[in-house]
């Protein structure tokens, strides 16, 4: 097969553009595994492809960007120079309570004194449960105990000297 002329076909095009039937891409596709050259052809390909698209391409209208930052944040007077992103000083939601969380070597992290009051008592719970579940543990064993020495008779031995 003549990889040149395969080439020049533009199947690899039409290929990169979905425009083959799938015994064609599936053609390609084995072809690509034999011919090295075939690969770095449609890699090529892609490439031009996207150079000729970023050149023709046109910039979307100004006011598209200011009507999608109004569409997620209204109550927010978006910049149209530039756009740096959420600013947590600058946005405070008087509606919601946030955790302020640091995100560098400090990591240190604020709480509300009704969650510490909370994770008190869900510790003090969990340290009585786990007490109360040893006690009665070893009450069970220590009644099986005196049950089973209840029901087995007891075998008197006669002493060793007495005939």
């Amino acid at each position: 097969m003549n990889i040149s002329n395969y080439i020049e076909s533009g199947i690899i095009e039409r290929y990169l553009l979905g425009l083959t039937s799938p015994e064609q891409e599936e053609e390609l596709l084995q072809l690509r595994r034999i011919y090295p050259l075939l690969d770095l052809e449609v890699t090529a390909a892609e490439l031009r492809i996207e150079d000729k698209l970023m050149e023709e391409g046109t910039m979307p209208p100004a006011v598209l960007k200011e009507a999608i930052l109004q569409q997620i944040r209204p109550d927010k007077e978006w910049d149209n120079r530039s756009w740096t992103g959420y600013n947590s000083h600058e946005h405070t939601n008087t509606h919601h309570t946030y955790i302020p969380i640091e995100p560098f070597w400090n990591r240190r992290i604020s709480v509300s004194m009704w969650w510490r009051c909370a994770f008190i008592a869900m510790t003090v719970l969990t340290m009585s449960l786990a007490a109360s579940t040893w006690h009665f543990y070893h009450r069970a064993d220590m009644l099986e105990d005196i049950l089973i020495r209840l029901k087995v008779p007891t075998i008197d031995h006669p002493a060793p000297n007495a005939r």
